[in-house]
């Protein structure tokens, strides 16, 4: 039992009901986790209940804060990407998301092979964040495209499924895979759809479950890369959030991103209006601790979208 535990309750009692950021620290003050909440109070107290729902790694770690900290932010976006850079700064042991940028990772694919690497090559693609679905791909992708390294017995029954793939060159192959890796138009989809319209016609319906699976997880790789591509070459993109805790007379909080990189926020009243500043002249190589706050913006955004559709 953590015999700070009344101590820290009492503490997480008397936080305000806003997002923000806190900071879970041991004896030696070292942080141990950053998480973010809508609602400071309600998150951290969270913690220091009796749950029988509490995961052992939040068990070891309540166990080990002696303190915490926080930090208010306007909005719950501003909260996720404040997490972020404090992750990025601390490297906190109980935090595995954002912590590392070896979580992310470049294709390579000259010399006519798959191979993973942790910095750029000379056209390779990436960077990639979903890096143990890689070697899933890798598989899928070698496969419809019938490439040599794919045993003969497969390929039979491959040859089967997709006969115009003789017609391919190896050339045009890899050249198509590369535009997998890139987001650009590309052949995969349609020819892994008459590879599924096989397996069903020919009723071996196991197989073409399988397969279902193999290219929903292609087709949300790929449109990821897509909109990452499409939002990293966007010069200015603003949008706004109400802030925290929302009322009649709340405010706005305005974000300017350009070239995926945020350069400007602002809180205005519903009525003044967001003066923006210039966008940048050209988009900027990102670097790793710039991805996952890219990931974060693109996410809200897309969350923004779905929600307006409803």
């Amino acid at each position: 039992m953590n015999p700070n535990k009344e101590f820290l309750k009492n503490k997480a009692n008397a936080l305000p009901e806003r997002p923000g950021v806190y900071l879970m620290k041991d004896q030696h003050n070292e942080v141990l986790y950053v998480g973010k909440a809508k609602s400071l109070k309600q998150r951290v107290v969270s913690y220091f209940r009796k749950n029988q729902q509490h995961a052992n790694k939040v068990l070891r770690l309540v166990y080990n804060v002696v303190d915490f900290e926080t930090i208010e932010t306007d909005t719950e976006l501003d909260a996720l990407l404040l997490e972020c850079r404090l992750i990025q700064a601390f490297h906190p042991i109980y935090n595995r998301q954002m912590n590392h940028s070896a979580n992310y990772c470049f294709v390579d694919l000259t010399n006519h092979s798959f191979t993973i690497t942790q910095t750029p090559q000379i056209g390779s693609y990436g960077h990639f964040r979903q890096t143990k679905k890689l070697p899933v791909l890798f598989q899928l992708l070698s496969e419809t495209f019938q490439l040599p390294t794919v045993n003969e017995l497969t390929l039979l029954t491959l040859r089967k499924q997709l006969p115009q793939m003789e017609a391919y060159s190896l050339e045009e192959k890899w050249r198509e895979i590369g535009c997998f890796f890139a987001g650009k138009k590309t052949d995969c989809f349609s020819l892994l759809k008459k590879r599924l319209a096989y397996l069903i016609d020919h009723l071996l319906f196991e197989q073409a479950s399988v397969l279902q699976r193999e290219i929903h997880l292609a087709e949300s790789f790929y449109q990821e890369i897509v909109r990452v591509n499409q939002f990293i070459q966007e010069p200015e993109v603003i949008f706004s959030i109400p802030q925290e805790p929302v009322s009649q007379t709340t405010q706005l909080k305005y974000y300017q991103v350009s070239f995926g990189k945020l350069i400007q926020t602002n809180i205005l009243s519903p009525e003044e209006k967001f003066q923006p500043l210039p966008p940048s002249s050209a988009a900027l190589p990102l670097a790793p601790e710039d991805l996952d706050p890219l990931g974060i913006i693109l996410n809200h955004l897309y969350r923004q979208e779905k929600a307006a559709e409803k």
